[in-house]
């Protein structure tokens, strides 16, 4: 008999692996299929958004996150245009200082090299009970009786293997084998240009001129070519336009011309470093793109990170949506495989998410273009923070209120039907805690300091589901002095009450009391939210 589980992640990435972390604190085990060896050496994504680091704290990893040794473009701020690194600027940007957070988030941004947090992240998914099958892919998905078949082989001794999941999440990267076979196509600019990358070891300190480049985008050896640091001050990456028409294969002699041209400095002697080489010896290959998947899944099948949407890098946010994309998606799982939820709850996870990438795509694409001409893009450029925390999800498992968002700042979203919940100080058995830490693994209703009413209803309510309560002035408390700041922050009165998911979205408020019955309101949201009621149970065998 086949072998029978949950969930299959294809993939081993920085997406893939935080899909299977996410699940893991739901209770759920997964099997994980990559094709590589081990983690790529090279850093990719430098950095952990804001969003990004509440989703792993709200799983643990937090301060072990925050000990990983940091990248190096961490002290380095300056981004620049010139025709070579020697020669004179046509243009500079320096990456605003980090502000203070306090007032947002408990917790912040940090600048570490994406290589550096997948091996976080595949020490604790181990440490977990998943299961990882390196060196294999996924030759074939097809449907089978209450899940998906799906062939495997091992790319260096050949064996074949298959399992049955019933769910399967592609995040296999931006070129997803999954997305193709399933004819899903895509929508957007598509490929700007494709790159190779030469990393090299050189001391290029005469060129820097005492300067803290972390960027440069370059005229030399042809225009677009960017040059950032590897993994050291004298460690970097020469990223070169491919030329279309196809070029031979680049020798060592000619990386260190190109090189030469883009420092502007025949006397540099740049070290190829020739262990960052791909198994064919090969220098590694990458396209400039921004696209969105047309759909986010098909039939039990899921995408999720770049098999659902590639990001031009600048702003560094294409990794941290796809490990929000990773946690959207897990308890939304979670909930159905225990069939606490109908499977309906998964077609919310498209309505929400793609969305998102779409608004952050277009940011992303018209940062990147605007940099390569060192002039502005499109129109008006909104803050990050706006980007990272001000969306706003319109989708089944959100119960809208009346009221036209649409010209309100974006981080006034937060606290409103589909936005984020917003993080407020409280003390909770005389510790400070955020609200956010509220958030973690099941439904909260949180009323305000008067909201008996719904305290009482909550616990008569027969939600299908587990459901947590917080009765602000008597389970937490605002801190002394900042009286009232739970009720302003989320826009209700001492009477009103919230429902919050477990990724710490709102999905239902009462600004006030109500005159109908508070039980058969929240019953009534809770249904809406969960799928218009449970699943069939979970099958022997799929769960912890």
């Amino acid at each position: 008999m086949e072998r029978r589980i949950p969930v299959l992640v294809v993939g081993g990435g920085l997406v893939g692996l935080s899909a299977a972390l996410f699940l893991g604190s739901h209770g759920v085990r997964t099997v994980l299929v990559e094709r590589r060896e081990s983690i790529s050496r090279l850093p990719r994504g430098r950095s952990l958004s804001i969003r990004t680091m509440e989703l792993f704290r709200s799983v643990g990893l937090e301060e072990e996150l925050r000990s990983t040794p940091p990248s190096v473009l961490r002290d380095l701020d300056v981004i620049i245009q010139a025709e070579s690194l020697s020669g004179p600027e046509v243009f500079r940007t320096t990456r605003p200082k980090k502000a203070g957070f306090a007032d947002l988030s408990p917790t912040s941004p940090v600048t570490v090299d994406q290589n550096e947090v997948e091996r976080v992240l595949l020490r604790n998914v181990l440490a977990d009970g998943h299961e990882l099958l390196s060196r294999t892919e996924v030759e074939s998905l097809t449907e089978a009786p209450g899940g998906v078949r799906a062939e495997l082989v091992d790319r260096e001794t050949g064996r074949r293997t298959a399992l049955v999941a019933r769910y399967v999440i592609a995040a296999d990267g931006h070129r997803s084998r999954t997305r193709d076979a399933l004819g899903i196509g895509t929508s957007g600019i598509g490929n700007l240009c494709r790159y190779v990358n030469i990393p090299f070891t050189c001391d290029l300190s005469d060129a820097l001129n005492g300067r803290s480049v972390a960027l440069a985008y370059l005229d030399r050896p042809a225009r677009n070519t960017m040059l950032t640091r590897l993994d050291g001050p004298d460690r970097w990456i020469l990223m070169v336009p491919l030329d279309p028409d196809g070029a031979p294969p680049l020798t060592g002699e000619r990386c260190a011309d190109l090189v030469r041209a883009a420092v502007g400095s025949e006397s540099v002697d740049p070290v190829i470093l020739d262990d960052f080489l791909d198994r064919r010896r090969r220098l590694p290959e990458w396209d400039l793109s921004s696209w969105v998947a047309d759909q986010y899944s098909s039939g039990r099948v899921l995408l999720a990170g770049d098999a659902a949407h590639v990001m031009p890098p600048a702003g560094g946010l294409g990794g941290n949506v796809g490990v929000q994309d990773a946690h959207n998606l897990a308890w939304k799982l979670a909930l159905v495989l225990r069939g606490e939820a109908a499977p309906s709850l998964l077609d919310t996870y498209e309505q929400e998410r793609r969305p998102v990438a779409e608004w952050t795509n277009e940011y992303s694409a018209d940062r990147q273009l605007s940099r390569h001409d060192g002039k502005r893009g499109r129109g008006p450029v909104p803050d990050s923070l706006s980007i990272e925390l001000g969306y706003r999800y319109l989708s089944d498992a959100v119960c809208d209120e009346p009221g036209d968002y649409d010209d309100l700042p974006a981080l006034s979203h937060l606290g409103s039907p589909g936005g984020r919940a917003p993080h407020v100080a409280l003390t909770r058995d005389g510790a400070v805690v955020s609200t956010l830490d509220l958030y973690r693994r099941s439904f909260v209703l949180v009323a305000g300091p008067r909201g008996h009413a719904w305290i009482h209803a909550a616990r008569a309510v027969d939600a299908g589901t587990p459901l947590d309560l917080v009765h602000v002035g008597h389970d937490v408390g605002d801190l002394p002095g900042r009286e009232g700041d739970w009720v302003r922050a989320h826009g209700v009165t001492e009477s009103g009450a919230l429902l919050v998911r477990p990724d710490g979205f709102v999905c239902w408020r009462a600004k006030d009391d109500l005159t109908a019955s508070h039980q058969e309101v929240l019953s009534e949201a809770l249904s809406r939210v969960l799928g218009a009621g449970a699943a069939a149970p979970t099958e022997p065998g799929t769960g912890r």
